[in-house]
């Protein structure tokens, strides 16, 4: 049997996305239909990022081709991190050699699982300001398997923690310079990937078609293969 896991944080009311979200027309009202309004930034919710985040002539999401986020994926499995706690290459270095065999080649979308949704609620102060980071020579690690897209299911960059109360031009966002600026996209806030039992997954990951993007909401899940029903509804 497949199984589908949805990897996408709901778009609700949330204090670090003050999004609105109200009726446009309303059947009570006297319209006729239901349609809501609601107005969303790119970098809000589970999304990914184009180069043009963060370089002025940077790649759109139009440069890359969509057939590189329906692909095969690694998750490299670090959930035993803990709070505060930087994440390592040769925590990650381990975590690939346990999930791909000893010569088969490693996807091209790689996905840094700790779990950290299920440990403190996305919703919370704390998954900010608690999470685990990754380390510099992690960031490297990544860039030297030559992904094209790098997922994470955390705030990856610790001075991520620091946006709420500084300045953006103190910050140093290490997952940014050594993949988002070397033209590797990044898919931010993913969840449920505790629900993933493989190490090695079809992906699909489908951006709104916002045209010439710096970034834009995207919908991801994750296919496996499992043995029964009882393992296809975890």
């Amino acid at each position: 049997m497949r199984k589908i896991s949805d990897l996408t944080l709901p778009i609700v009311p949330h204090w670090r996305c003050p999004i609105k979200i109200e009726p446009a027309k309303s059947i009570k009202d006297g319209d006729a239909a239901n349609v809501t309004h609601f107005d969303l930034q790119t970098h809000w919710y589970t999304h990914i990022d184009a180069p043009l985040h963060q370089l002025a002539d940077g790649k759109t999401l139009n440069d890359f081709p969509l057939e590189i986020l329906v692909d095969k994926a690694v998750l490299l499995d670090v959930s035993y991190v803990q709070p505060h706690a930087p994440i390592t290459a040769e925590m990650l270095k381990k975590a690939l050699d346990e999930a791909v065999p000893a010569g088969q080649e490693v996807p091209k979308i790689v996905i840094v699982k700790t779990c950290w949704e299920q440990k403190t609620p996305w919703q919370s102060y704390e998954y900010w300001d608690n999470a685990p980071f990754i380390a510099d020579d992690a960031a490297q690690f990544l860039y030297d398997l030559h992904p094209n897209v790098v997922g994470f299911d955390f705030p990856q960059d610790y001075d991520i923690r620091r946006l709420r109360t500084e300045d953006e031009h103190n910050l140093t966002l290490t997952t940014h310079i050594y993949l988002l600026k070397k033209d590797i996209l990044m898919i931010e806030y993913m969840t449920n990937l505790w629900s993933v039992k493989n190490s090695i997954v079809d992906f699909v990951g489908l951006p709104t078609a916002l045209e010439n993007a710096d970034g834009a909401q995207i919908r991801c899940i994750a296919i496996e293969d499992v043995e029964d029903a009882e393992d296809a509804e975890d």
